[in-house]
């Protein structure tokens, strides 16, 4: 049994600040918004309308939006729709943020961002470092997540895609020349 901590600052993942564009922002809150309209509608189906729809619900329909927002930030540094993407939020260092900082990321800042007419958001097509204003204020970055390698594997036959063939082909014939 180990006495130290599983996440200590030597073992985080750092990421490459590879800013993520705009639209592939965009493209991951379209994601975001459809799992989450998914998750309301359901709810609301099997409460018999009763979970959404009318007076004193704004809490709870206010608590989820945040808790998804807070929680898949703050714990992974990406919700879902930032999964499909391959983008990822991440600080000042290149590592996944925490929940203290998704915090007012999420609730503060992208209050100040929607309220302002969007401009907050539109702000991210004019940044060189892509940060919205609820970027800004929480000190966050959403930099592209690389990809891991994946190491070519060889078939049946023992062929490795990439290398040459042991035989040459018999019709294949070198001119002298």
């Amino acid at each position: 049994m180990s006495t130290q901590p599983e996440n200590t600052p030597d073992e985080r993942t750092t990421y490459p600040f590879v800013y993520a564009h705009t639209f592939r922002r965009m493209y991951a809150s379209v994601i975001d918004i459809g799992l989450l309209l998914i998750v309301i509608v359901t709810i609301n189906w099997v409460t018999g309308n009763n979970a959404f729809a009318g007076p004193g619900t704004a809490p709870q329909d206010i608590f989820i939006l945040l808790g998804y927002l807070i929680l898949f930030t703050g714990l992974k540094g990406q919700t879902p729709g930032k999964m499909v993407a391959g983008i990822i939020v991440v600080d000042d260092e290149g590592h996944v943020p925490g929940v203290a900082v998704a915090i007012p990321r999420e609730m503060v800042g992208r209050l100040v961002a929607s309220a302002a007419l969007g401009l907050g958001l539109a702000w991210i097509s004019l940044d060189p470092k892509r940060q919205g204003w609820h970027d800004k204020i929480a000190g966050t970055y959403v930099v592209m997540k690389p990809k891991p390698e994946r190491r070519p594997q060889r078939d049946s036959s023992g062929y490795m895609p990439g290398e040459r063939p042991a035989k040459q082909r018999p019709w294949r014939r070198r001119r002298k020349g």
